[in-house]
């Protein structure tokens, strides 16, 4: 079984090229998927969950 894979936001930024404060405002916009918190200070991104969100922006344009 595949264990699933956490980034954090800077991982995010660098995979899509764009700034740690573009992130956060394309999840507030809802261009990309809400991170998961594990706690008050930990917040990462389910790369599943992008994969998923890649290939489906892919498949609409």
């Amino acid at each position: 079984m595949k264990q699933k894979q956490y980034i954090p936001v800077k991982a995010v930024s660098r995979r899509y090229g764009v700034g740690v404060s573009t992130v956060w405002q394309w999840v507030k916009d809802g261009l990309l998927p809400a991170p998961v918190r594990f706690g008050q200070r930990c917040t990462r991104w389910d790369c599943d969950a992008l994969d998923e969100h890649d290939e489906k922006t892919k498949t609409a344009a």
